[in-house]
């Protein structure tokens, strides 16, 4: 399920990685200091369906394949366009990303395969556009309209509004 037209890009980490940037920030950081922990693997929501998608070995070459699989609701509201941090600081300590985004994809999908049923058991109700998570903590799907075709960006989104975060840790807005 893509939000508006799947434009928006993020970075991906591997949890691995993760992992060790916080090792690494536990063992050789400083108190009191803040460090981004980030990857140089941007990719947007678009793309990221298509490696699933070659990735679980489901065929998506034509337009009416890949229509099977991906389908498009509205945008959320105030959605970024782009989320990405400066993980210099953290680097300077001697950390860096060691899994591609590609090898990283793999694992996981791999992962699913074997154990994501039995791990998460019924994910059905919150493979909806906007999962609601009622009062008595029960997640139901939403019913908000589904489609084949890329929906518009909203006004804020189609500013391309970026968030980024420099080496302090402090967020930047930036407008395209």
């Amino acid at each position: 399920m893509l939000h508006g037209d799947g434009s928006p890009t993020r970075r991906y980490l591997f949890a691995g990685d993760a992992a060790d940037a916080f090792d690494t920030i536990l063992h050789k950081g400083q108190m009191g200091h803040i460090y981004n922990v980030g990857s140089y693997d941007e990719i947007s929501n678009f793309d990221l369906c298509g490696k699933l998608l070659k990735e679980m070995g489901i065929p998506h070459d034509t337009t009416e394949e890949f229509k099977r699989w991906v389908k498009y609701t509205h945008d959320r509201p105030f959605n970024d366009h782009r989320y990405a941090v400066d993980g210099t600081k953290l680097r300077q300590l001697g950390w860096d990303q060691k899994t591609s985004f590609a090898e990283g994809l793999r694992i996981t999908v791999d992962w699913y395969r074997r154990f994501g049923e039995t791990w998460w058991g019924d994910i059905s109700k919150v493979l909806s556009p906007f999962p609601v998570v009622t009062e008595a903590a029960e997640v139901v799907s939403d019913h908000e309209p589904v489609s084949d075709i890329p929906q518009p960006v909203d006004a804020q989104s189609a500013k391309s509004k970026a968030v980024e975060v420099n080496g302090n840790g402090h967020s930047i807005a930036v407008q395209a």
